[in-house]
């Protein structure tokens, strides 16, 4: 086997490299999508692309805003609605948020998550979070990225069986390996949803 010498990245760099695969597949999942799409439902047990989208969300905001900062962005009722276990009577009601407000939200919550996961110094990656918030967390910074990234590549299967069924396939993951990649591809999100955000209102 023949060893990457050139790939000297440290364990904050990997873990943040891992995350932000994540979060880039999470967004391309959604690109092209229309608005009646996002809250199409393909089986009475199959949640639809805008609850998942927000599940996600909450994953992030609960992991490095609540427990790493001691904060979140998402409000208690975005937080009960998206949240693991909810019942689907509860999810049929309505979203609190149209799907452009909460994806506005996203992108301020994986803003400060990779802020505040740049600025921590790598020692801190092996240690528990710091603000926990009383949930007595026995993983790492590293280890609960691993946990964010698997559930987000996890449901990001859902989103593009979802879109298969519904006719709009749209990319295939995994995408973004190089940070290169990755930056292009976000970049091209991005334009997608400054040009078609109004849509989803």
């Amino acid at each position: 086997m023949t060893e990457t010498s050139s790939d000297k990245r440290n364990v904050k760099e990997l873990s943040i490299t891992l995350l932000e695969i994540a979060d880039c597949n999470l967004l391309l999942s959604t690109i092209g999508l229309e608005k009646e799409q996002v809250l199409k439902q393909i089986g009475k047990e199959v949640n639809h692309i805008a609850w998942i989208v927000g599940h996600c969300a909450s994953h992030m905001d609960i992991i490095f805003g609540e427990l790493c900062q001691g904060k979140r962005q998402l409000t208690e009722e975005e937080s009960i609605i998206y949240a693991y276990g909810v019942s689907k009577d509860k999810i049929n009601k309505g979203l609190p948020t149209s799907f452009k407000d909460l994806v506005e939200s996203y992108l301020k919550i994986r803003e400060e998550a990779f802020d505040y996961l740049n600025k921590l110094p790598e020692e801190k990656y092996r240690e528990v979070p710091e603000a926990d918030a009383g949930k007595q967390v026995k993983e790492s910074i590293m280890q609960v990225i691993q946990r964010v990234a698997l559930h987000y590549m996890g449901h990001m299967g859902q989103i593009i069986l979802i879109r298969r069924a519904i006719g709009n396939p749209g990319f295939g993951f995994v995408a973004g390996m190089s940070k290169e990649n990755r930056e292009k591809r976000i970049d091209q999100w991005m334009k997608w949803w400054e040009e078609n955000k109004e849509k989803f209102s």
